[in-house]
């Protein structure tokens, strides 16, 4: 091998001009790839029906009971209520009536035994 002679020269900065000659920030050579955001509507359904008979029916939390009081903030569940309210009162009307049919049914059956027929 020949012997050749190799000249190491070394170049001392401040600290103060260190900064301002080299680049000391964190540099990659690949782009970063943009995180996706698994975070849709259409996610939150595909969950939501696959966990549906695992949620609990009420609670305070973390139950479909929550779920409607949370939802019924945005969608007007009373205005659902409003359209179902003539159809409870019909059925209250019609229980009312059955009730007063029924007692009448039980004074006429107490009548005929006092009477003495059957």
């Amino acid at each position: 091998m020949d012997n050749q002679e190799i000249k190491i020269q070394k170049t001392v900065f401040k600290e103060e001009d260190f900064s301002k000659v080299v680049d000391n920030q964190f540099k990659t050579f690949v782009k970063p790839s943009p995180i996706q955001d698994t975070d849709t509507v259409a996610e939150l359904f595909r969950l939501y029906d696959k966990l549906f008979y695992s949620i609990p029916s009420e609670g305070p939390e973390n139950s479909h009971e929550y779920l409607v009081k949370k939802s019924s903030e945005i969608y007007k569940l009373d205005q659902t209520t409003e359209d179902i309210q003539p159809l409870l009162d019909e059925i209250a009307n019609l229980r009312t009536n059955l009730l007063e049919a029924n007692q009448t049914i039980i004074e006429l059956q107490i009548a005929n035994v006092e009477n003495g027929n059957n």
